[in-house]
């Protein structure tokens, strides 16, 4: 009773809009749906980030066609596709301000974060002993243009990377480069080729602890700029185990069967 009349009350003063347009909250339930919806592998739909790992000049004993087998650098975790209510969400939370929605976004992403830990630390049951188990792995914000920060008067993806470190227990580092052209007005073939400039005493206290790395971005396009990071990263001897972002550009699609 309380909370609504003073939601009431508030909307007197400033009009409560949810960035989809609906009136009377400032997340209504459909979108506060889109941010509680379970996060999904989109790693394949994300060019940059494959590897040729096989190529088949001729069909195979085993009937394969020829062509080129490819594996993931690594895997990528996204809430959802990149249009329509939860575009919006993003974009208000990126450009509008809306810092509010960031709790939401991380309380969404935290599970895959954990998932993603979870499977760095699973042991090797192969014939070697068992090393000993990795540090948790660090949360590290893909890092934002200067003017992007500069525009926006913050890291947005070091507040969610510090957000998902509160739910999940995760460390979180910020990391400081400087990243390549953006991806806007840029064609497919050039957004898959980016380059992140890391200083060498980047990640400090996660290259001083030997933990693995997860990247956390907003969107995911191609994946050059995860990419970039991931490798980035190895060359300064820190490894990344997975990337979890809020929306990718496209989702891989569901088979059916009949």
């Amino acid at each position: 009773m309380l909370g609504a009349i003073v939601r009431e009350t508030c909307g007197l003063l400033v009009p409560l809009e949810c960035p989809c347009g609906s009136e009377g909250r400032l997340l209504c339930e459909e979108c506060a749906a889109l941010l509680a919806a379970e996060a999904r592998r989109v790693e394949a739909v994300c060019d940059a980030v494959q590897i040729v790992q096989d190529v088949r000049v001729r069909a195979g004993e085993d009937g394969a066609p020829a062509g080129v087998d490819h594996r993931a650098l690594l895997p990528v975790m996204a809430l959802g596709e990149y249009a329509g209510p939860l575009q919006d969400l993003v974009l208000a939370w990126k450009n509008g301000g809306r810092s509010h929605l960031v709790p939401l976004l991380a309380q969404g992403l935290a599970p895959a974060a954990r998932a993603l830990a979870e499977a760095a630390g699973e042991p090797d049951h192969g014939p070697d002993p068992v090393p000993d188990p990795l540090p948790a792995p660090v949360l590290v914000p893909v890092p934002s243009r200067l003017g992007s920060r500069v525009r926006r008067g913050e890291d947005h993806t070091a507040q969610l990377a510090a957000a998902i470190s509160r739910r999940t227990g995760l460390p979180w580092e910020a990391l400081r480069g400087r990243l390549g052209e953006g991806q806007e007005g840029r064609t497919a073939r050039q957004r898959r080729r980016r380059h992140l400039a890391v200083r060498g005493g980047a990640l400090s206290r996660t290259r001083r602890e030997g933990a693995p790395v997860i990247l956390v971005d907003d969107v995911v396009t191609t994946g050059a700029t995860l990419r970039a990071s991931a490798e980035a990263l190895g060359r300064l001897g820190i490894g990344v185990v997975g990337a979890v972002v809020v929306a990718s550009a496209r989702l891989p699609a569901t088979r059916t069967f009949p």
